[in-house]
């Protein structure tokens, strides 16, 4: 299975070479965006920060990690349904950049409104399990605009994508099983990293 992904992104790195390079630019733009807030949006920014961080459950509640996986499942699930129409390219990079802003942004924010103990969150909670959900956003997105233009150049030539269609579809499951299981696993780091930092 390894050796067919690696020759899978082999085969397509301008794709994926380009996704990324859109994530990395939502990350700088979003850190960017911190330094952009007015002093008022930065404390209500702050107090919600505050809040949402005293209304973190204590111990691992199904609901909260229920929610985290409907989250990341959905995102996932459209940017599936993204790839099975031919103008979705651009919106799948659109979600790519947001997602990269929002990292950005988040990381930006919680270290200069927390400090090291911010730092130490973040490292946590959203570092670590980012070492897998980035590549996974980045691969369900990459099969999404491949099929995309499949169906564009297939369109074209009147050709038939049911095997195509199959692969990808049974790609995207997979990937986006292990979406959810990461997203899962940040709800237990982010209980996790309030604990140990008492924030």
């Amino acid at each position: 299975m390894w050796k067919k992904l690696g020759e899978h992104i082999r085969n397509y790195w301008v794709i994926y070479l380009t996704l990324s390079g859109v994530y990395l630019a939502g990350a700088v733009f979003g850190a960017l965006g911190v330094k952009a807030l007015g002093g008022t949006e930065a404390s209500q920014l702050g107090n919600f920060l505050d809040t949402l961080l005293k209304n973190q459950p204590v111990d691992l509640n199904p609901i909260f990690l229920g929610q985290l996986a409907r989250d990341v499942f959905i995102v996932m699930t459209g940017i599936w349904i993204l790839g099975l129409t031919i103008i979705g390219a651009p919106l799948i990079y659109l979600i790519v950049f947001t997602r990269g802003f929002i990292l950005g942004f988040t990381i930006s924010f919680i270290i200069g409104f927390k400090g090291m103990l911010g730092l130490g969150l973040i490292v946590i909670t959203v570092l670590l399990p980012a070492l897998l959900g980035i590549p996974l956003l980045l691969l369900g997105a990459g099969l999404a605009t491949i099929f995309s233009f499949l169906l564009l150049r297939g369109k074209a030539r009147g050709e038939s994508l049911r095997r195509e269609f199959l692969y990808y579809t049974v790609a995207a499951a997979f990937v986006c099983l292990g979406a959810v299981f990461v997203g899962v696993t940040q709800g237990y780091l982010s209980v996790l990293g309030v604990r140990v930092f008492g924030l």
